[in-house]
């Protein structure tokens, strides 16, 4: 009977059940652990990517100074609009992509003058939600006080929870 025993167990193929619920527990452990901490990434990215958008707005606005205002910027929208159309509609579009909300799945983004109500772009329930908001002031050349210029200066602030970004140029 010994012997029976012994070469049954030298004979056996595969694994048993037990085993197989053992393995498919472990990995279920690892995977809900790897689900867990991927959250923790996907906040930092979206405000990167929003950061970057930011830059590039800013950049192509002076693009579009240097190029085609004559040293002033756009005027402001008078109601928040999605700011490609805004930059289309200014010709001051000089982007290499759309700028999208990354924290609402790449909805529009809208951007208002300084009349808007800006709400954080985190918390934006709507594509009409200001999330932008672009303010102009005129510039008056320091030394000489006879150039003036009309949207020379230009102020762009954005949300992300409770903090606040100002980015301001020249």
């Amino acid at each position: 009977m010994i012997k029976t025993a012994k070469r049954n167990k030298k004979n056996r193929k595969g694994f048993s059940l037990l085993e197989l619920v053992v393995v498919v527990a472990i990995l279920g452990i690892i995977a809900t652990a790897v689900m867990l901490n991927a959250g923790q990434f996907t906040i930092p990215a979206q405000v990167n990517t929003w950061e970057t958008s930011m830059d590039s707005l800013k950049n192509s606005l002076i693009l579009f100074s240097t190029t085609r205002g004559g040293g002033a910027f756009p005027d402001p929208p008078s109601a928040p609009t999605d700011v490609n159309t805004w930059l289309s509609t200014a010709g001051a579009y000089f982007l290499d992509k759309p700028i999208t909300n990354p924290f609402k799945g790449g909805m529009p983004a809208a951007v208002c003058g300084p009349s808007g109500t800006l709400k954080a772009v985190d918390q934006a329930t709507a594509s009409t939600d200001c999330v932008i908001k672009y303010t102009t002031t005129t510039f008056q050349d320091p030394i000489n006080n006879n150039i003036t210029i009309n949207n020379g200066r230009f102020t762009i602030t954005y949300m992300i929870g409770t903090r606040t970004s100002t980015i301001t140029a020249p």
